[in-house]
């Protein structure tokens, strides 16, 4: 896993998510808690820093940070 990506993506789902705790790959989004503005803040900070679109759909399967990452990932190397 790309680390200083997730560093990032981290970053991102503290700011949006108003969290105060180590995000990891392994952090959950119902640990960072749920709320699909939230969501929508978070992908939206993604799609405007990194040029990476992924959807609030394919986010709200997810169940880790991790998942976005390696999605996030994906989007980049295309």
């Amino acid at each position: 896993m790309n680390k200083e990506l997730l560093e990032q993506i981290a970053g991102f789902a503290k700011t949006a998510y108003g969290y105060e705790g180590d995000i990891t790959a392994d952090t959950t989004f119902d640990e960072l808690g749920k709320g699909s503005m939230k969501m929508i803040a978070l992908t939206s900070t993604i799609e405007n820093e990194l040029d990476a679109e992924v959807t609030i759909h394919e986010v709200m399967k997810m169940k880790t940070v991790g998942e976005l990452v390696e999605r996030v990932a994906e989007e980049i190397e295309e």
